[in-house]
């Protein structure tokens, strides 16, 4: 019995599978090396058969690489999240169903994660999504929102934290923040603004916070800067957070 076959969760998700309780987008956090076994045993499952040639099965994205949004002009358009909304629309040619594969979905940027909004609310009839990741805290919450999201792999507990509410807690976590210089420990004070907006059920909160994490956790920004986006977002800017993101993705 392999380490997959052996996860309670996973098994549970075969079992609903098997009884044709089939969710239409599915997210799955597990370590990489399962990814493949997940992908052959749910394909065998919705689709009856397993391999990589299968017209009803749809992979974009690697083990270590996310698809691109994709432009129809551009070599790089076969495989990207553009192509699987154009591919996936189309009707099954050997199986009742087809199933899309986006591997690497922890990874997606906001414009490709974006471009997968609809398709994940709305799947054809006939479709499965299923989103394989390896760090669910990284998976954008647009995305999250809308899909069946599983876990095999235990997550780590947060404590809620309050959000600064006013001009002086502001100021006081700013000079903290820049004096600790530690991008971690901010993205330690964002999981814990976020889990408190989630258990408050201030959802719209917490989808915002959970995006400064993402970008936090990738440190693509020094300290001093990632902190001016975190007030920019969540005090200065709050109408037009989704344009501040934009820009940083």
């Amino acid at each position: 019995m392999s380490d997959l076959t052996a996860n309670v969760t996973w098994r549970e998700i075969l079992k609903e599978t098997e009884a044709g309780n089939v969710p239409q987008c599915r997210a799955i956090c597990a370590p990489l090396k399962w990814h493949d076994e997940i992908i052959e045993s749910l394909s065998r499952l919705i689709l009856g058969s397993y391999r990589l040639s299968h017209p009803d099965l749809i992979i974009i994205g690697t083990g270590d690489k996310p698809p691109v949004i994709g432009d129809p002009a551009k070599a790089n358009y076969e495989g990207s999240c553009r192509w699987l909304i154009e591919n996936f629309a189309l009707m099954p040619m050997e199986s009742k169903r087809r199933l899309a594969v986006v591997r690497c979905a922890d990874k997606l940027n906001v414009q490709a994660a974006n471009s997968l909004l609809k398709l994940a609310e709305e799947p054809p009839n006939h479709g499965v999504i299923l989103f394989l990741m390896e760090d669910g805290r990284l998976f954008l919450p647009t995305l999250k929102s809308r899909s069946h999201y599983s876990v095999l792999i235990s997550d780590e507990r947060v404590n809620p934290k309050r959000m600064p509410e006013n001009s002086a807690e502001w100021l006081e976590w700013l000079r903290t923040a820049r004096k600790n210089n530690d991008s971690e420990s901010v993205t330690g004070d964002l999981e814990g603004w976020c889990e408190n907006a989630l258990r408050s059920g201030n959802v719209a909160l917490s989808e915002r916070i959970e995006c400064l994490k993402i970008i936090s956790s990738r440190k693509n920004l020094s300290v001093p800067m990632l902190c001016d986006v975190i007030i920019l977002t969540l005090r200065e800017e709050k109408g037009n957070y989704e344009r501040i993101l934009d820009d940083i993705w």
